[in-house]
C-alpha cells in the first residue's frame, strides 16, 4: 500500500477508536446486525469467519478444509475436515444465525444430519446449550465472534447513546483543508478494510476466482449483488472453460425446458443452444429450491435485467486471461475500454429471455459499472502510488443520496461541497462515515462532530 494511502487509514483509525473509547468505555457491548444466510454461508466457504476458534466445550477447533456447499437439501457444507482436541475429522458443518435454529428446523432428528461435526452459530448460546444429532451424539458448537462478524461483513459497531450537542452542521465552520484531509483519510481506511478481506478470500478461493466475484459482484450493483457473487461461487471460474454461458445461466436458474409461445424465433435459438450445453452438466451445477439464488427483478431498467448481468459475466469468463492482465492501475484505460465493448448478438439487443428485441443495441457493461469496478476493487488492491493518484483524481456523475445527505447533515450547505461530492474519494468517504457513525445512531447521541472537530491537516 503507498505510504501516504497507509498513513491517511492510520489517522482515520485512530478516530474511530478515540471516539469509541469515549462513548463506550472501552466495553463492547453492541451486536451487528447478522447478515442473510446466503452471505454468511459464503463468508465461511472464503475463510473470512475464520480458520480456528473455542468451541462451548470440545476445546479448540481448526477448520483444515472448509468443505463443499451443498446444493440440495441438508447441512450446509459436506465432507469438511477440522481439527479438534488433537484428532482430525470429516463430516459435515451446519451453520445458523443461533442455536435454537438447529431444533427449530427439525435438524435434530433429520438423519441427514448424523454426519455433521461441527455446529457454527452466529449468537453465543447460553451455558449448558448442547446440540444433538438423531442418533444423541453431542456434536461441538463453534460460536463466531462478533468482531469477526463485523470485519468480514463491513460493519461497524454502533455506539452507546451518550449525552452531546445536536448535530446541527456542528462541522460547518471546518475550513477547507482540514475537510479535505479528513476525506481523504477516512477513504483510505475504506479501501484498506477492502483490500484486507479481499486477501483473506484469495487465499481461500485462489486470485483469479477473487477476482471473478469481485467482477460478478460489480455487475449485479445494489439489488443484485449477492446473487451474482452466490452465482460467480456457485458456478466458479475454473469450471468455465467449456460453455460459460450454459453453466452460469442454468445455474443461475434462468434456463426452462419450454419457452413461452410468444416468443421469437432468435431467442427459441439462443435458447436450445444455451440449453444444450446445460443439460449435460445440470446435475453437478443445479441448486435445489431452497438454496435458490435471491434474484430480484424490480425495481430494474429493462438493461439492468439480471440476464444481462449473466451473459455479461460470462463473456469476461470466456476473455478471462485477457481481462485478468488488465487489473491494475496501469492498464486502467484498456480495461474499462475492453469492458465497455463487449459484444454478444443476442444480448446486445434483448433484455431478457422472453422479452421482445430491443429498439436498439444496448452496451453489456456501461461507463459507469465499468468505472465502479476500478473504484471498489481495481484500484483498492493495486498498493502503486499510481494507483492512489488515480482514484484521488477520479469523478463521478452522479452523487448518490446517501452521500449527499450525510454531507449536508455534517457540514451544512458549503460552497466547495457541490463540485467536492463529484470527486470519488469524497463519495467514498462520506460512505465510510456514514456506515461508521450515522446508519445506526442519532445525532443526539453522536460523538463524531466532537472528535472531527479537532482534526487538523498538519496533524500528518
Amino acid at each position: 500500500m503507498s505510504e501516504e494511502r497507509q498513513q491517511r487509514a492510520d489517522a482515520y483509525e485512530q478516530l474511530l477508536r478515540r471516539v469509541h473509547a469515549d462513548c463506550c468505555c472501552g466495553e463492547d457491548t453492541a451486536e451487528p446486525e447478522l447478515p442473510g444466510e446466503l452471505a454468511v454461508q459464503a463468508l465461511w466457504q472464503a475463510g473470512l469467519l475464520g480458520h480456528e476458534g473455542e468451541t462451548l466445550r470440545h476445546g479448540k477447533v481448526k477448520i483444515l478444509d472448509f468443505g463443499e456447499w451443498n446444493r440440495s437439501s441438508g447441512p450446509d457444507f459436506l465432507r469438511a475436515e477440522i481439527e479438534i482436541g488433537g484428532a482430525r475429522m470429516r463430516g459435515d458443518i451446519e451453520i445458523d444465525p443461533t442455536e435454537q435454529d438447529w431444533e427449530r428446523h427439525g435438524h435434530g432428528a433429520n438423519p441427514d444430519y448424523t454426519q455433521v461435526i461441527l455446529h457454527v452459530v452466529l449468537r453465543r448460546p447460553p451455558s449448558g446449550w448442547y446440540t444433538r444429532n438423531a442418533q444423541h451424539i453431542d456434536i461441538p458448537i463453534l460460536p463466531i465472534e462478533q468482531d469477526v462478524i463485523r470485519t468480514a461483513t463491513g460493519k461497524s459497531l454502533p455506539l452507546t447513546p451518550a449525552t452531546t450537542p445536536l448535530c446541527r452542521e456542528p462541522l460547518s465552520a471546518m475550513n477547507s483543508a482540514d475537510i479535505d484531509d479528513m476525506l481523504r483519510s477516512a477513504a483510505a481506511f475504506r479501501a484498506r478494510n477492502k483490500k484486507r478481506l479481499f486477501t483473506r478470500k484469495a487465499e481461500a478461493l485462489g486470485n483469479d476466482q477473487a477476482w471473478f466475484e469481485a467482477v460478478a459482484e460489480t455487475l449485479g450493483y445494489k439489488i443484485n449483488k449477492l446473487a451474482m457473487q452466490m452465482l460467480a461461487r456457485r458456478a466458479p471460474l475454473k469450471s468455465l472453460t467449456h460453455e460459460p454461458e450454459s453453466l452460469l445461466f442454468g445455474t443461475a436458474g434462468f434456463l426452462v425446458p419450454v419457452l413461452p409461445h410468444n416468443c421469437d424465433r432468435a431467442t427459441r435459438d439462443y435458447h436450445r443452444h444455451v440449453w444444450d450445453g446445460w443439460w449435460p452438466s445440470r446435475e453437478s451445477f443445479a441448486l435445489s429450491e431452497e438454496r435458490a439464488l435471491p434474484w430480484k427483478y424490480a425495481p430494474l431498467r429493462p438493461a439492468n435485467h439480471p440476464h444481462r448481468r449473466v451473459a455479461a459475466l460470462a463473456l469476461i469468463a470466456s476473455r478471462w486471461k485477457e481481462i485478468s492482465r488488465l487489473l491494475s492501475a496501469e492498464h486502467a484505460t484498456e480495461l474499462i475500454r475492453q469492458l465497455t465493448t463487449l459484444r454478444h448478438p443476442y444480448w446486445n439487443i434483448h433484455s431478457s429471455l422472453p422479452s421482445p428485441e430491443l429498439n436498439r443495441s444496448v452496451a453489456l457493461i456501461g461507463a459507469e459499472r465499468a468505472q465502479d469496478f476500478l473504484v471498489n476493487h481495481v484500484y483498492i488492491q493495486d498498493d502503486s502510488p499510481l494507483a492512489w493518484q488515480s482514484f484521488l483524481h477520479l469523478r463521478q456523475k452522479n452523487i448518490p443520496q446517501r452521500v449527499l445527505t450525510t454531507a449536508r447533515q455534517l457540514f451544512g450547505e458549503r460552497p466547495e461541497l457541490k463540485s467536492l461530492l463529484h470527486y470519488t474519494y469524497v463519495q467514498q468517504a462520506l460512505l465510510q462515515i456514514d456506515a461508521d457513525f450515522c446508519v445506526q445512531n442519532s445525532c443526539r447521541d453522536c460523538l463524531f462532530p466532537e472528535q472531527l472537530c479537532q482534526w487538523k491537516s498538519h496533524s500528518h
